[in-house]
């Protein structure tokens, strides 16, 4: 009985300190990896990600005109990035906002041991508005020190500086503006 209880509390204790509370597993310093996605066909999309490279071709997260990106670790097949892609849209939304304040924030996703034709499958399905690219074999999320999904990693670009990771979080978020609150915070502007 004694077992079944201390089992209970570990279990207890593992969910509401993920689900509950995010899991910081580093803050800052470390430079952005090296790890290169394709520029997608789609216009929009290299619009959105300020991309001024061909479709198709090679590019990495220092070629986008951006402040700030904000990087999701997803899997199509995690619950909880699929009930929480409601608020990954309004962090993305409030994220284009600060556009107002001369702050440039994109977010993108990365598709964590999914295919082409699961993120475009999850991008449909959950009408998510920012651009997710496959990474089958996992490169990208090791080199990002993925811990589970959904999980976040934020990179400073400011001018003149490597990009450098700001923030990492696995699990989720409860209020998007928050979150990027805290993003900006920790990227030195707030």
């Amino acid at each position: 009985m004694q077992r079944v209880a201390v089992s209970f509390l570990v279990v207890i204790g593992i969910v509401t300190g993920f689900f509950g509370t995010p899991l910081v597993w580093s803050t800052a310093g470390e430079p952005l990896p090296s790890f290169s996605f394709v520029v997608p066909a789609s216009e929009a999309d290299r619009e959105y990600l300020r991309l001024e490279k061909e479709p198709g071709t090679p590019f990495e997260i220092p070629d986008m005109k951006a402040d700030i990106v904000i990087i999701e670790l997803l899997s199509m097949y995690c619950p909880y990035c699929q009930s929480e892609a409601p608020l990954i849209n309004t962090l993305a939304d409030l994220a284009m906002a600060e556009q107002e304040n001369g702050i440039t924030i994109r977010v993108l996703g990365i598709g964590a041991s999914n295919t082409e034709f699961e993120v475009v499958f999850f991008r449909d399905n959950f009408s998510v508005s920012f651009p997710i690219f496959p990474d089958q074999s996992l490169e990208i999320y090791d080199k990002l020190k993925g811990e589970g999904t959904p999980g976040f990693v934020a990179v400073s670009m400011k001018s003149g500086q490597k990009p450098t990771i700001v923030y990492r979080q696995a699990g989720g978020f409860h209020d998007p503006r928050e979150f990027l609150d805290l993003v900006l915070t920790q990227a030195g502007y707030k």
